[in-house]
Parts: C-alpha cells; structure tokens; sequence
C-alpha cells in the first residue's frame, strides 16, 4: 500500500515535498532483530524517544508485519534485487519498507493522507 501523495517508480516511492525523511534503519532477514522491532526502533528514533515510550498504536494495529515480512523477504515474495516497496502510514510518519532491507520514516504530517 502506498500513501495517495506518493508516486512509485522503479526505484520505489517517489516522496512528495510535503514529506522528509526523519530516519532509516536496515533490516536483514537473515539476522536479528525481527523486521516489527526495527520498524519500532526507526518510529522511536523519528520522534526521539525510546521504544518503550512510543505512545502511539501498536504497530500491529496499523500493518500486519508478518505478512509484510512474507511480501518482500522469503523466497517465494519479491525479488530482493529487483526491488519492491510497501509504505504505510503510522500516526503523522510514512513509513517504507524496501525489499534491500531499508526501513524508512518520513514525516508526513503535513501531507493530506489518512491516519490511524
């Protein structure tokens, strides 16, 4: 799912101007930490707090990241090298996840697209 303010392109998610990258972390599907903590640890850095202090929804309440984690890392989901991106929304962020591994935030408090 990609925001209504975002356009995709073959290298992924085309960022609107109303939207700026706050952070990003790699993933690797081979090691730990599981894909939902690094997405926790990149929403606890876009709001500099700890992870433990996010007030906000669960993330499971906002994607299913196993299914997420199905779409884009194991065998039968997209091609790591040929890329792939699922951007959702989580509060005022636009979070991405690309099939190289990169989660990133991008504040989108600003653009006109739904939240939880």
């Amino acid at each position: 799912m990609t925001n209504r303010n975002s356009k995709t392109t073959p290298d992924g998610p085309q960022r609107t101007d109303s939207e700026r990258q706050v952070t990003r972390r790699l993933y690797d599907p081979d090691d730990e930490p599981t894909l939902g903590t690094v997405i926790v640890y990149a929403l606890a850095d876009a709001r500099n707090v700890s992870p433990t202090a996010l007030k906000l929804p669960t993330l499971y309440d906002c994607v299913d990241v196993e299914s997420l984690e199905s779409t884009l890392f194991d065998d039968r989901g997209v091609d790591r090298h040929t890329g792939g991106t699922v951007t959702f929304q989580y509060a005022e962020y636009a979070v991405s996840v690309t099939s190289d591994g990169w989660v990133e935030v991008y504040d989108s408090s600003s653009a006109d697209v739904g939240r939880p």
